[in-house]
């Protein structure tokens, strides 16, 4: 892996699920771990330095307790966060592709209110650049950007459990659903992955092609590739 996609390698404990619905959902927030080179495959462990989550939670979520820790793995479940922009202007394209066969750029900017047209053009360019870079296929586009906040919602449920703002159960629950949410809107690993990148980047890269691109689309090519990565073996 090129050093530039600021990926090491794929890290696992051999004590969590390979196999079965949990190993699918912890593998639905793989991204973050394998850019940071963390275990994917396990929640934090709430007795090594459960202080240091809570710091690392309240600096990057707000979260300083436990019912806000519920509250907000809450939201991103029920994708409450997604921006309505997205999923309006993504909503018009696969419309027109049920309804009249074609993702005509023309037909799909009059599609959208006129203060989202700009979006299109965003969404355009970024699915340009995922496709010059692998992470969709020549052809492909993005159907839905719910993803990445299901993905969030497996990793605030690794911090959680680490910060002990919850018990295993509930963290594990979590991850769960994450899973089965990404399951119901999305055909395979590739098409969530492109799901997730586009949702995060549309957020936090302001098309600038950085750290933020970058931590996407090398934990993409990784676990796309990777013998041992869980989307190589587990079913989506």
């Amino acid at each position: 892996m090129a050093v530039c996609d600021h990926v090491e390698g794929l890290v696992a404990v051999p004590s969590g699920p390979f196999y079965g619905p949990l190993a699918h959902g912890f593998a639905c927030g793989a991204h973050l771990p394998v850019h940071v080179s963390r275990p994917w495959n396990t929640l934090d462990d709430p007795v090594r330095d459960h202080q240091s989550a809570r710091a690392s939670l309240a600096d990057g979520w707000g979260v300083t307790t436990a019912a806000a820790w519920q509250r907000q793995v809450d939201l991103l479940l029920t994708a409450a966060e997604v921006p309505d922009g997205p999923n309006a202007v993504l909503d018009a394209r696969r419309r027109l592709l049920r309804e009249h066969g074609t993702r005509d750029p023309t037909a799909w900017r009059r599609a959208v209110p006129t203060e989202l047209v700009p979006l299109v053009g965003v969404i355009t360019r970024y699915e340009a650049r995922f496709r010059a870079d692998g992470v969709l296929p020549p052809d492909g586009v993005v159907d839905s950007v719910l993803g990445y906040d299901f993905g969030q919602a497996v990793n605030l449920a690794r911090w959680g459990h680490g910060a002990r703002f919850c018990d295993r159960r509930t963290a594990e629950a979590a991850v769960l659903r994450a899973g089965e949410l990404c399951r119901r809107h999305y055909r395979s690993w590739a098409d969530f992955s492109a799901g997730y990148a586009l949702g995060r980047v549309l957020r936090f890269d302001q098309e600038q092609y950085g750290h933020m691109y970058l931590s996407v689309r090398g934990p993409h090519r990784l676990l796309m590739t990777e013998p041992s990565s869980p989307w190589c073996h587990l079913p989506f």
